[in-house]
């Protein structure tokens, strides 16, 4: 039987699988490297799905500077924490930071 809940549970079983947890995970402890000093505390970093680094900012201009100024670095350290073929490419968002 299929119901309702069933897609979301596939979902859940295979992030299990790949280890989405622990790398998000590791994400998270090695976030001040990262994003370095200056950044780690007013931003948050998402592994999304299919490779995709989602970073949380406090306001639009730091998304802004972010993505125009330091893409490539923090890609390239993203790559070095996670490994080379865990993230495909970075989105900035602004929103709450907790």
């Amino acid at each position: 039987m299929v119901g309702p809940l069933t897609p979301v549970l596939n979902s859940l079983l295979q992030d299990l699988k790949t280890g989405v947890k622990e790398k998000r995970s590791l994400l998270e402890s090695r976030w001040a490297e990262i994003m370095g000093s200056a950044y780690s505390g007013r931003t948050k970093g998402i592994l999304q799905r299919e490779g995709t680094l989602c970073v949380w900012t406090e306001d639009s201009v730091l998304a802004y500077e972010l993505g125009r100024k330091y893409q490539g670095t923090i890609l390239q350290r993203a790559r070095r924490v996670l490994g080379e073929d865990e993230i495909k490419k970075i989105i900035f968002r602004v929103g709450e930071i907790r």
